[in-house]
């Protein structure tokens, strides 16, 4: 999950625990799926946008469907109002995403026992 402030990937990076799993953890990330919750101005868009072509370098397989979390979601959780509205409608996009990231996970798993 990564935020977007300023619409590039350096913002996502200021995240050290992201960077630091990026980095650490490439072997295990090989030739799997990966799929992005984000959140932020233009709701993390721009930022997933420029992240998947970096998992990309890292042979991952990023998925299309991704959930983009309003700031006005963010918002009414902080302020205690209701955040089941706004939830309510991340429940599609969030169900293609599941839905694409079991299929990819298993069809890449496949191909990763195929090629051992």
């Amino acid at each position: 999950m990564g935020s977007t402030r300023d619409s590039s990937i350096s913002a996502i990076f200021r995240c050290r625990v992201l960077k630091n799993a990026i980095d650490w953890v490439y072997p295990e990330w090989n030739r799997k799926a990966a799929a992005f919750v984000s959140y932020g101005s233009a709701m993390g868009a721009r930022g997933v946008q420029q992240l998947r072509q970096t998992v990309i370098e890292l042979q991952l397989a990023p998925i299309r469907a991704s959930v983009h979390i309003p700031v006005a979601a963010l918002w009414a959780h902080f302020q205690g109002g209701d955040v089941d509205a706004g939830l309510a409608e991340l429940e599609a996009p969030a169900g293609a995403l599941l839905d694409d990231l079991l299929s990819w996970t298993a069809a890449l798993k496949a191909a990763r026992a195929r090629a051992s």
